[in-house]
């Protein structure tokens, strides 16, 4: 029904609530969606408690690998080909791996970094998020051809893991002396 799937979104496109573009109106339409008959208690099992095996696998060796840069100020996971044939997870799930780098207390940039395989100049592709919104994350991603918004954005890229490590460092201590 249309009043569920609107609910559906709202909930993704606020971060269940919790994005800074979450307001007053965002919780006014959610309780107009509410009382046209949304099951909130069933929208959030379906979305958020039938997560595969595979996922959670993926998503315990992408935290395995978190690696902290640039003065702790940066925390990147890798997320390679390697790691999606031991868990046989595809690459649509590393969904809301980011969040979870965005977590790491001290840090103004999360950078989850996936292998793409074979797909040419754009072996990697990069999500990125800034923790409080000091660092706009979209002017990083455009220098590589990508966009997004302030607090979240991505990139493709065919520089290798140290090098695009380096090359965010630049980017995150540029926007820091500015």
């Amino acid at each position: 029904d249309l009043a569920a799937a609107l609910y559906v979104g709202l909930i993704t496109d606020t971060g269940k609530f919790m994005y800074d573009n979450t307001n007053a109106h965002t919780h006014r339409v959610a309780a107009e969606l509410i009382e046209a008959g949304v099951d909130v208690d069933d929208t959030y099992r379906r979305l958020y408690e039938h997560v595969p095996i595979e996922k959670l696998k993926l998503l315990a060796r992408a935290l395995e690998g978190i690696s902290r840069h640039c003065d702790g100020r940066v925390a990147t996971c890798y997320i390679t080909e390697a790691d999606y044939a031991a868990t046989g997870a595809g690459e649509e799930m590393t969904e809301g791996i980011i969040d979870h780098v965005r977590s790491i207390e001290g840090i103004k940039v999360a950078a989850a970094i996936r292998d793409l395989g074979n797909r040419g100049a754009a072996a990697r592709k990069v999500s990125l998020r800034s923790r409080d919104g000091e660092i706009d994350v979209s002017a990083i991603a455009r220098k590589r051809g990508g966009g997004g918004h302030k607090r979240a954005a991505g990139f493709s890229t065919d520089l290798e893991y140290d090098d695009l490590v380096a090359f965010l460092c630049g980017e995150v201590v540029a926007q820091l002396s500015d």
